[in-house]
């Protein structure tokens, strides 16, 4: 266990024993985040309780992004680094304002704008760790905490798009077959459409939810298929990087060969 400097700040300190473990924390926030929303309910409570979530998530994705493994000419990667901080920041806050906003004067602009921004807030962050991952040459956990939060931050993403295309839409997605509402007038309808998304990139498709309007069908078609390109670019990468450790670590052959050469005359 590392041993804290005492002249460190207590941030300092916390921020220096999570860099080597920030897609591991990011991991964690993602999973607290998609937990939180079906156990907090729908009361007051509830919605100061997921937009904390949604901030502290905020939080850790920019810390878990603010450094590229990849060596290279320090300056240019101080500039990318500084580039990913002030992008990142600016649609962090911009959604955490549209949130501010979106709760206390709910309207019919606030939300889908909300939804919009802190979507854009996402794709940016998952570019980011998708384009880390692929860079990564060996498997470590970090890789595999890296490799979870892309796919699931994929849910996310899409669940907010539909929710912006419900926005503008009400009649976009089908429960049970029938035209009936999503939710009860007075509930929030992003959980709902959250377990869609996250159902049709797994390519479950239950058939209780489905979508009606062009724009939403071509939404779940999009997420369909990004979900299973991803798991198998990911599977063909994992294996690639498997076989490249083992060669790495396994004997050449030739000195195995000569060896045993060696043996068989020294029998002779």
């Amino acid at each position: 266990m590392a041993i804290l400097n005492s002249s460190e700040s207590p941030m300092t300190a916390l921020g220096r024993y999570l860099m080597p473990r920030r897609h591991t924390a990011m991991l964690c926030a993602i999973v607290t985040f998609i937990a939180v929303r079906p156990l907090i309910g729908d009361s007051a409570v509830a919605t100061v309780t997921f937009s904390a979530a949604l901030v502290a998530l905020m939080v850790v994705a920019l810390f878990a992004v603010r450094i590229d493994e990849l060596v290279g000419e320090e300056s240019t990667l101080r500039a990318e680094r500084r580039r990913r901080g002030i992008i990142g920041g600016a649609l962090a806050v911009t959604a955490i304002v549209l949130r501010v906003a979106s709760v206390y004067g709910a309207s019919q602009t606030i939300t889908p704008l909300f939804d919009l921004s802190w979507m854009a807030f996402l794709a940016f962050i998952t570019w980011n760790e998708l384009r880390a991952l692929l860079r990564q040459k060996e498997i470590t956990g970090e890789s595999i905490s890296m490799a979870i939060s892309v796919y699931l931050f994929l849910g996310i993403t899409w669940s907010l798009l539909y929710d912006v295309i419900y926005q503008f839409q009400p009649g976009a997605f089908a429960l049970n077959g029938t035209a009936s509402p999503l939710v009860a007038p007075g509930h929030p309808v992003y959980p709902v459409l959250a377990y869609f998304s996250f159902i049709t990139l797994t390519t479950i498709g239950y058939g209780d939810i489905a979508p009606v309007t062009l724009q939403a069908r071509y939404a779940a078609l999009a997420e369909g298929v990004m979900g299973q390109f991803y798991l198998a670019i990911l599977v063909a990468r994992l294996v690639s990087m498997q076989l490249v450790q083992v060669t790495a670590g396994s004997p050449s052959v030739g000195p195995t060969s000569a060896s045993i050469t060696r043996g068989e005359e020294n029998v002779r």
